[in-house]
């Protein structure tokens, strides 16, 4: 298989084109891959107060939820969201990672995990926002934190 990549600014949006002899289940599964990533989420109403804000998901640091409530933390804000975090889990880009019954975090935007007596510690950049991760959860947490990009 080759792969080209091709760009310019004469063009005005992103364009894939496949260009195969037939449809086998390896093309097949290059378009289910694409169109989930078409699928993602990569903005989310955010609500503080009485203001709508148009959160990138780049931007947000972890879900969590509160009182049957969920919110979307940034650096410097909790804004509430009207998602489940199981919506969140199935519909979030891959950089996102269920962390504990109650809370997902963005993986790109973690500086530091503390194993101690008292949980599992992680820390954000440039922000003083923290949370933990469950043990149940570590495992996988250790995986996606090898696997980022820096």
């Amino acid at each position: 298989m080759k792969i080209r990549l091709d760009i310019s600014s004469q063009y005005q949006e992103k364009e894939i084109i496949i260009r195969a002899n037939k449809k086998d289940e390896e093309v097949a599964e290059i378009l289910r891959n694409l169109q989930n990533i078409d699928t993602k989420l990569h903005n989310i109403n955010g609500y503080l107060d009485n203001t709508v804000y148009s959160l990138s998901t780049q931007d947000i640091l972890f879900f969590e939820t509160n009182d049957r409530n969920v919110y979307a933390h940034t650096k410097d804000n909790a804004f509430l969201i009207h998602y489940r975090l199981y919506e969140l889990e199935e519909n979030l880009p891959d950089n996102f990672l269920r962390v504990s019954k109650s809370s997902i975090l963005n993986v790109d935007e973690v500086k530091s995990l503390t194993q101690s007596v008292m949980g599992n510690l992680i820390q954000f950049r440039d922000s003083y926002k923290q949370m933990y991760a469950s043990r149940r959860f570590l495992k996988k947490l250790k995986l996606k934190l090898s696997q980022r990009k820096v």
